[in-house]
């Protein structure tokens, strides 16, 4: 589970101020048993006192500067954008796997790997460093390739 703290939220209409995100991961849905709801609460509670104090001291000048600007990064559909260019890149990273291996393996440095990959992928190279360092080997197995394709096609 991931609880992200927000200083400004879509969910009620944009207003700045402290929220909490609660999510399992991209697209999917959050489940817990019973018997953690009471650590739950006191997580949410600690976060909410964290995000409430950043607020107090960072707040205005976050809303100033971000929540007011153009794109907000928290809109739902920059971040369902967002989201689907990931998922996105894992698709293509696991169409050409052979070769997105081949390349990293050949290459002399980091620099050159990421360059070599995002030409052979026409991806961003910031991108391509970013989500290759965190890239999850595990999610190109036939369930996950399945369920991410069913994303990206709206299912």
């Amino acid at each position: 589970m991931v609880v992200d703290g927000w200083f400004a939220s879509h969910a009620d209409s944009g207003t700045p101020g402290p929220h909490l995100r609660l999510r399992a991961s991209d697209f999917e849905e959050l489940v817990i048993r019973t018997d953690q709801v009471p650590m739950l609460c006191a997580l949410l509670t600690a976060v909410a006192e964290r995000t409430d104090a950043q607020w107090a001291v960072d707040g205005q000048q976050y809303a100033d500067e971000v929540v007011r600007r153009s794109p907000d990064p928290q809109d739902p559909e920059v971040e369902r954008a967002s989201a689907l260019a990931r998922l996105r890149f894992v698709a293509s990273v696991g169409e050409r796997a052979d070769e997105v291996l081949a390349l990293i393996r050949a290459a002399d440095s980091t620099d050159e790997a990421v360059d070599s990959v995002a030409a052979l992928l026409d991806a961003d190279p910031v991108d391509v460093l970013v989500r290759l360092a965190r890239f999850n080997l595990l999610g190109l197995t036939r369930p996950a390739t399945e369920r991410r394709w069913q994303l990206i096609d709206g299912e």
